[in-house]
């Protein structure tokens, strides 16, 4: 097997777990709150969101995260 058929089997192995769990959890709500402002921008609001499933974990991500 070539080195690069090697390196998708290894990255499909890492990554198919988690897309067949992720599959497995329904999307409920999305929920936006405002959390303040970003950081370097004058004046833009941001944002936590957050993603209620049914049989996972509630997932929470910010707006402008990274500036």
């Amino acid at each position: 097997m070539s080195m690069f058929g090697k390196l998708a089997d290894r990255l499909l192995a890492m990554v198919a777990p988690t897309t067949e769990a992720e599959a497995a959890c329904v999307l409920i709500s999305t929920v936006r709150t405002p959390a303040g402002y970003c950081a370097g921008a004058d004046g833009v609001v941001r944002y936590k969101i957050t993603r209620n499933y049914d049989s996972c974990a509630p997932k929470v991500t910010y707006s402008c995260t990274g500036k």
